[in-house]
């Protein structure tokens, strides 16, 4: 059986009457579709598998595989199931009819069938089904398009994040440089004014001031002098800081001799307005962290505790050794910090609405986070305008890493 392509396409008809078959294979070919044929319902089955024809003529009475199973086989196998079958038969009750319906077929004519009839009912589910392949076909661009869309639409508002995102965090930086200037530029005029008026007093009078005078206004530099120091060496810290370049140094620390000579030391500034207490409980001889960086928490919650207690008032400091952490407290009874203040207290150059004059960077708290930061520790603030604050820092206990001798632990401890 020799095919010839056409442009019509393909039709396989099925009949075991080799008459019908003649004539219908005759009348399509004249048609110029290109022609297969078959005799029974197995020849059809595998014909259909091999060759896909666009349509098939399915007589319904053959013997051993009748059209009926023959169309269920073709229907059940998915590569096939959808190649249209028409039926033809001399059956024309209308159970019959249904039943093929029924199994999936898309007509049913009866026969003795009508040439023309043939054609134009082949004709019409062919168109059918073309345009239902077209449709099917510009669904799947449509979905795709829309999935594209969709995507398109994802990225710009991504885009459109990002863009909000680094608006905001431009806007924040040019806050925080703000900030930054008015803060510094106010820090730094007081003590580089004291140096300066002392140091031109000191030249322009030296001649006529006593020894006392001399030495007040000398002492006067030095202090300003520090202060200077003390600021420049804050925005150094957060600087190395921000930029990862501040090293984790840990070693075993005796905690409660650590902090009690550090009150010690501090203690010399305190004036007789305040009382000092220091409470320890515990053993925390075992401690493994960075001296520098804990000196770092305490002075700062330390000065800011007689800082902001410009009355005076107990300054309590409570070291608590626990099983698995280390509690520092330290508690003052002074100005306290306004409820929405606490929320940005460690944020750099952030201060209370209610200092007033009382000098300060707002860089203290922003240090002192950090440096608790870096032993993966938490702090935490409870204050109360007017009746005074605590700072609770917590540093969890751990174990030490084996390092060689000489390298130096990164801030990404773990």
């Amino acid at each position: 059986m020799s095919r010839e392509t056409s442009e019509k396409g393909s039709i396989l008809i099925v009949d075991d009457n080799p008459t019908n078959l003649g004539v219908l294979s005759d009348y399509f070919s004249d048609s110029g579709w290109e022609i297969l044929v078959a005799q029974d319902g197995e020849a059809a089955i595998e014909t259909v598998e091999y060759a896909h024809p666009d349509i098939v003529l399915l007589d319904i009475i053959m013997p051993v595989v009748d059209g009926f199973e023959t169309c269920r086989h073709l229907k059940a196998n998915p590569s096939t199931k959808d190649i249209p079958v028409i039926f033809m038969s001399a059956l024309s009750e209308t159970v019959d009819k249904v039943r093929g319906f029924q199994l999936g077929a898309v007509d049913y004519i009866s026969k003795p069938v009508q040439q023309e009839e043939v054609l134009a009912r082949v004709n019409t589910h062919l168109s059918i089904r073309n345009l239902t392949r077209r449709l099917q076909e510009q669904n799947i661009r449509l979905q795709q398009e829309i999935r594209n869309r969709q995507q398109a639409e994802e990225q710009l508002l991504g885009l459109q994040a990002e863009l909000y995102q680094a608006l905001a965090q431009e806007k924040e930086l040019n806050e925080l440089k703000s900030r930054i200037i008015s803060t510094i530029s106010h820090e730094y005029r007081t003590p580089l004014t004291i140096i300066s008026s002392s140091a031109e007093i000191l030249e322009a009078y030296r001649h006529k001031l006593d020894e006392s005078k001399q030495l007040k206004h000398l002492e006067r530099i030095k202090i300003a002098a520090n202060h200077l120091t003390d600021l420049v060496n804050d925005v150094l810290f957060l600087s190395r800081v921000e930029f990862e370049k501040l090293e984790f140094q840990p070693e075993f620390i005796d905690l409660v001799s650590f902090f009690r000579e550090l009150v010690e030391e501090l203690q010399v500034g305190v004036n007789e307005a305040h009382q000092l207490i220091f409470t320890s409980s515990g053993e925390c001889r075992q401690f493994y962290g960075d001296t520098k960086l804990l000196r770092q928490i305490f002075t700062n919650l330390f000065s800011n505790a007689f800082k902001y207690s410009p009355n005076g008032g107990k300054v309590s400091i409570q070291l608590i050794c626990e099983t698995h952490q280390v509690i520092l407290q330290v508690g003052d009874q002074g100005i306290g910090i306004p409820p929405e203040d606490q929320g940005k207290l460690f944020d750099s150059f952030n201060r209370g609405k209610n200092v007033g004059t009382i000098a300060g960077t707002g860089l203290g708290l922003s240090i002192v986070k950090k440096c608790v930061e870096l032993h993966n520790g938490k702090i935490l603030v409870e204050s109360v305008v007017g009746t005074g604050t605590t700072f609770t820092v917590s540093l969890p206990l751990r174990e030490p890493i084996n390092l060689p001798i000489g390298t130096h632990q990164q801030q990404n401890y773990d």
